[in-house]
Order: C-alpha cells, then structure tokens, then sequence
C-alpha cells in the first residue's frame, strides 16, 4: 500500500508544484507590468544580468505574482536558490498565416519564403525570443512548446529588430503559430492538427498582446473560397487566437493577401531558378528556351481579388487593424512566395503596423 501511494505522489506531485521561468520566456506586459505568478510563503528576488535585486518580494503579492517593469534577462531566486531559467517582461505578437507567415520563422526554404539572414540584417535584440511548436522533435519539452532566441531566420530576426527601433527599452516575443499550405477552413477546424500547432502555442505565450494575420489567403485564391465562408473563417480565427491567447481584447492585425505573380523556372525547375538567381523576363537563357515563364493561372488571378476584399470587408466587420501594405512586395520565382527583399518589406511594413496597434507601457 505504502508503495501505491509513493507512485501516486511521484506522479502527481509535479504537476502540483509551482511552474518556474521557462529559459528566455518573455511575459505580456498588461497595464505597464508583467505579472509572473509564484507561490506565497517564500521569500523571492528578482535579479537582474548583473546580479542588481530588481524587486524583492516576501513573500509574493496577494494573488500569488510578482509584478516586473518591461526589461530583462531576469532571474527568479526562491530563499536565495536560483528558481526557473532567465526570462523577460515585454510585448508578445502572435504571427499567424500560412507559409508566407512560417517562412518569418524558417532560414532554409526559400521556395516557402524562407531566407537566411545575410551580414548586412539587423541582429535580433539580445533580450527577444520566438515561442515555436516543437512536437515530436528531438529535446522537445512534453508540453510541446519551446522557447528559443531567433538567430538565422531572416523575417524573425528584422521583425524583432524593428520592433525594439520602435519600441526601445521594451523586449519582444514572436510566437509561431503559422501553418504553411492551408486554407481558412483549415485553420479554424479545431479536429485538424492546426489546433495543436496554432491554439496550443498561443496557450503556452497566454496573455499576449498582439495578433498579426500576415499575408494568409494564396490557398483560399487556388481554391476558389467563397468570399462569405472566408470572412466568417477570418473572424473564427481572430476568436480562437484571442481566447486561447488569453486576451480577448487584443490587438488583431490583418495584412492582406500579397501579389501573386507569374512563375519561372530554370530548366523546368523553380528551385534550380531560385538557386542561380535567375529574373524573370528577357535574356539569353530566355531565348533559347532553357528559362521559361509559366503564367499565372487566371482563375487564381481574378478569385486572389475576391480574397483581398473579403479580407477587407473582415478587417470592417471585426475591427481588424492594417497589418502593413503588401502591395509591392516583391516575390520569387514561383511568384507566390517573397524573395529575401520582400521578406525584408514585407516585416518592416509589420512592425511599423504592430508597433503603432500596441499600448504604451
């Protein structure tokens, strides 16, 4: 008997006790403080990078959290114990989308969007992070989410680079809950694996500022979405992420469906295009036949239009805010994705759009 219960407490006793700072956690602030919950009966410190008590506490706050000015890296110590990783208090801007959107994320695809940053990009401030869905990759906790410092992603690294131009002093989190290759019904079918991807990240960043919608819409366009079904799956999905999110009144941003151009390859291959660089238009390659524009389809071309109103006419009926211009964005050969200087537009249109949506600190 006395070995069932020894089991039964190794079992539940962790998920009783309290959750400490995951490493380079950033917390939302909320009325110009984070609040970082703790248990009361223990005497806390906060520390700073160089050791400076930021706030004692002793013991914790009445409902059980400590409240921290914007700023960091931060280390939580219980009775003079060092308590959780180092964390920051900032802003939290959940990026939603499609590949457009997960390429802000990826520095190895350039066929989805993805560019790795070059030594003229902006590095990402040095107190900044991403909250990414890791589940069944190597080292991933058990709650599927994992905190990381951005470093070779192009869109991630300029976003966060821009935000705290912005917004100096203020530490920023991006959390990834994009999903390449899907449509708005996709998105906001809660039996899909999209909700675990999506939903579950913006659980694991709870409560966060803000939500940008960045450049959804090619799958809908390909597809023929009804303008009706895909305003309705738009306000779904602004509803799920606020409440999964935690913050029902958030900012939500919408930048539009960007241009869908013709596409080109080398040699029949849009990758091999990509790699040699090649332009689209006039030139030798083009002459003899060894480069060969494929035009885009006019279907896809006259149904991205009825997206981009359908998106407007969301953006009146929810409240959403611009997220950026991407009219001129500039894409690459398969004239659905961003080339590396679209990218480059395409985040610092964003940032300019989150950074005037959020609050004062």
């Amino acid at each position: 008997m006395t070995r069932w219960v020894l089991v039964l407490l190794a079992l539940f006793l962790p998920c009783l006790a309290p959750a400490q700072p995951m490493p380079n956690r950033i917390y939302a602030l909320e009325s110009g403080m984070a609040r970082i919950p703790v248990p009361a009966g223990k005497a806390w410190e906060v520390h700073d990078e160089a050791g400076r008590v930021v706030r004692p506490v002793a013991p914790a706050d009445p409902d059980g959290a400590l409240r921290l000015p914007a700023g960091g890296w931060y280390r939580l110590f219980r009775d003079g114990v060092p308590f959780g990783g180092r964390f920051a208090a900032g802003y939290i801007v959940l990026v939603t989308g499609q590949s457009q959107a997960a390429g802000l994320f990826d520095a190895t695809d350039p066929r989805v969007g993805a560019h790795p940053a070059g030594p003229g990009d902006p590095p990402a401030p040095p107190v900044s992070a991403v909250l990414e869905g890791c589940f069944g990759r190597p080292g991933c906790p058990p709650e599927g989410t994992r905190w990381i410092t951005s470093g070779a992603a192009l869109g991630a690294r300029i976003l966060l680079a821009e935000l705290a131009r912005l917004r100096p002093g203020i530490p920023f989190a991006l959390v990834n809950a994009a999903r390449g290759n899907t449509g708005i019904a996709d998105l906001v079918d809660l039996a899909r694996p999209a909700d675990g991807h999506l939903a579950r990240v913006a659980r694991a960043a709870a409560p966060v500022s803000a939500l940008l919608v960045l450049a959804h819409g090619t799958t809908d366009a390909q597809r023929g979405t009804l303008p009706e079904a895909y305003i309705a799956g738009i306000g779904e999905l602004v509803r799920l992420l606020r409440e999964a999110g935690g913050n029902p009144v958030m900012p939500a941003l919408q930048a539009p469906l960007s241009p869908l151009q013709d596409a080109y390859g080398l040699l029949g291959s849009g990758r091999l295009a990509t790699w040699a660089g090649l332009a689209a238009g006039e030139g030798w390659l083009f002459d003899l036949r060894l480069a060969q524009l494929r035009p885009l389809n006019s279907a896809t071309t006259t149904h991205a239009g009825l997206i981009r109103a359908a998106q407007a006419e969301a953006a009146r009926r929810y409240g959403l805010l611009p997220g950026g211009e991407m009219a001129e964005v500039e894409t690459g050969t398969d004239g659905i994705h961003w080339s590396a200087e679209g990218l480059r537009r395409a985040t610092r249109e964003a940032a300019a759009a989150v950074a005037a949506a959020l609050p004062p600190p």
